[in-house]
């Protein structure tokens, strides 16, 4: 090329590319491209004059304050603890703080946490919470003494009455307007119905055994369940509120524990088939009597039906158990486990796992209403965490 025609060609470019930023200039705004690309040469074909290829150059990211906030993980820690239990509500979750007492409320990730009650009840153990999240009944220590609470939050406080403190075990009816609890009767229980302020009290019955757990998953139905031990056979029965009747659903099984699902058709039960290992899994129908195996190893309180899908369940599995007597060692905390989450169809038999990088020693789980999140407790620092699962 000789050199008059390349100073030439320079020219012409220089030209080029000072007429199209003049142009850029002036056009009517209505004419700009909805982009957020920047620069002149972003908007000319790379081919000019047969340099590059013939494609635009890719987009570049928007400033900063324009890109979309990046979204939170599936796992989250909600609150780092002590927590003593928790409750799915429509918009998120609430817990309880175990060293005061006072309930919080968050979105289901843990943000916008916010107080509900700053009513101090401090070394509180164990709650049972209301189907609605509104109330709870708790049993704390007050120097040496054992006392036992139905609370209700009410504006930022707590408002309790006094339960006898010998009671045994406590439940909420499934409209969360009664409970019940026992109270030890010589070798057996009474069990006890009133208003969640313990107003209206009633006898229910009186059962020849003690030591049993309650619950009230349906309106007319209470459900009692021996305390689990892998040394020791286990029973669940149905007492029916019109009828009067007791009736054994399950029994004869070393270590049973139950958990129902949120309509009371049925519930999931583990058992200590054989000693020193992992119990088993099965789901039970109440209304047909059908029994179905998870194929799984796990306690039934690390597992929880979904709400909006009748033939799923939930559980938190160690799929490498460590050898021992089943609940006995995992409640006295002699023995950990290392959970992931699970999702378990147990008609089809087909199982999922979640995808959780990190594993946990799983003391209580929970769903959202929506079956979007699962909640759970990891029993060695009592941190709360959530993992999006929808």
């Amino acid at each position: 090329m000789n050199k008059p025609l390349a100073i030439g060609l320079i020219i012409l470019f220089i030209l080029a590319i000072a007429g199209s930023a003049i142009w850029l200039a002036v056009r009517p705004a209505e004419e700009t491209p909805a982009t957020k690309e920047v620069g002149i040469l972003r908007r000319f074909p790379l081919n000019l004059f047969g340099l590059g290829g013939g494609e635009e150059a890719p987009a570049g990211a928007g400033p900063a304050e324009e890109q979309a906030p990046s979204e939170k993980p599936a796992l989250n820690m909600v609150s780092a603890g002590p927590v003593t239990a928790f409750a799915p509500t429509k918009n998120g979750i609430r817990f309880l703080e175990k060293e005061t007492g006072h309930v919080f409320e968050s979105g289901s990730q843990g943000e916008s946490a916010g107080i509900v009650s700053n009513t101090t009840i401090p070394r509180i153990f164990e709650t049972t919470w209301s189907p609605d999240a509104a109330k709870s009944i708790m049993r704390y220590s007050e120097g040496e003494t054992t006392r036992v609470i139905s609370a209700e939050f009410v504006a930022s406080s707590t408002k309790a009455a006094p339960i006898s403190a010998n009671a045994i075990s406590a439940a909420y009816s499934p409209d969360s307007k009664r409970i019940a609890y026992l109270i030890p009767s010589g070798d057996g229980a009474r069990t006890i119905a009133a208003d969640p302020d313990n107003s209206k009290q009633s006898e229910v019955n009186v059962l020849p055994f003690g030591g049993f757990r309650i619950f009230w998953p349906e309106k007319n139905s209470i459900y009692y369940q021996s305390q689990p031990s892998g040394l020791t056979s286990g029973f669940l029965f149905k007492y029916s509120i019109q009828s009067g009747s007791l009736e054994k659903i399950l029994g004869d099984l070393n270590g049973l524990e139950v958990r129902f699902s949120a309509d009371a058709a049925k519930t999931v039960y583990s058992v200590a088939e054989q000693s020193n290992e992992a119990p088993r899994l099965f789901v039970y129908d109440l209304k047909t009597g059908e029994n179905s195996s998870l194929q799984a190893n796990g306690l039934a309180r690390k597992c929880v039906f979904s709400r909006t899908r009748e033939d799923t369940i939930y559980c938190a599995l160690d799929q490498n158990p460590p050898a021992a007597t089943y609940p006995d060692e995992w409640l006295r905390g002699s023995a950990r486990t290392r959970d992931s989450m699970w999702e378990i169809n147990f008609k089809t038999g087909s199982k999922k796992n979640l995808g959780t990088d990190r594993t946990f020693d799983v003391s209580q789980i929970d769903v959202s209403p929506d079956d979007g999140f699962l909640y759970f407790l990891n029993r060695p620092d009592e941190s709360l965490w959530s993992l999006k699962i929808k």
